[in-house]
């Protein structure tokens, strides 16, 4: 995947500014000084300017790392309804820094070559536990992004959170949280993973209930995404409750 970079434009006396909204400052080339420290070049997110940064910065896996660190201080003193537009955010900065959703976005489009895969549980634990060295900031975006979301304890700020969220983005959390997970683990962590398992950690918890609001708004949408399929082969679906 090509990468994009960003650049400061510079005034005429050699100035560099930061306006609270981003736009016009951006551009396709980054200096070499500037892209060792992508942290400098991100502007305080707010709720106005971050759906622009998270653009700007897909395809640049440090870059988007950048924006979702700062998601998380913009969160604090964020009242609700703006916590829940930053949160909904955190879940797109989270995929592009850790790169496991263009992954696996970029994989289910070859749907001629990926069908078989998904209709098989074991393919897709398989299909992501290979991409796991290939991943960035895995580990780090994981427990920035577990400690920027909503406790799903707290139905109330859980559920205005996933009304902000797209499915794609919550199923793609999910999994981001669950590789996070399973890096460092058996082969077998997928295929093992029990989503009611008491002992799960927070992180796998929320996963499991990330991955639940996806499949609920999948089904009130009447979509076939394939993400769908992508969580039900990392287990991250508990089975329906028996007769």
């Amino acid at each position: 995947m090509k990468k994009k970079y960003m650049t400061l434009l510079f005034s005429a006396l050699g100035m560099v500014f930061f306006a609270a909204s981003c736009t016009g400052f951006f551009s396709t080339s980054l200096a070499p000084w500037a892209a060792r420290n992508p942290v400098s070049l991100i502007p305080p997110v707010t709720v106005d300017n971050v759906a622009e940064l998270i653009s700007y910065s897909e395809g640049d896996p440090d870059m988007s790392y950048a924006v979702l660190q700062n998601i998380k201080d913009a969160m604090e003193g964020a009242g609700a309804d703006e916590a829940s537009i930053l949160q909904a955010a955190a879940l797109q900065a989270a995929a592009n820094a850790s790169n496991l959703g263009p992954v696996l976005i970029g994989q289910i489009a070859n749907i001629a070559e990926i069908t078989e895969i998904l209709d098989d549980p074991e393919g897709v634990a398989n299909l992501v536990t290979q991409t796991l060295n290939e991943l960035t900031n895995l580990e780090d975006t994981s427990a920035i992004l577990a400690g920027v979301l909503p406790d799903p304890g707290d139905a109330t700020a859980f559920e205005a959170f996933v009304n902000q969220a797209k499915p794609d983005d919550l199923a793609v959390a999910a999994a981001v949280l669950l590789a996070a997970e399973a890096k460092g683990n058996s082969d077998d962590f997928f295929t093992d993973f029990n989503p009611e398992e008491p002992s799960n950690s927070d992180a796998a918890k929320l996963a499991v209930a990330l991955a639940q609001a996806a499949i609920g708004k999948y089904e009130d949408a009447g979509s076939n995404s394939r993400l769908k399929d992508i969580l039900n082969g990392l287990n991250l679906i508990p089975a329906p409750p028996g007769p």
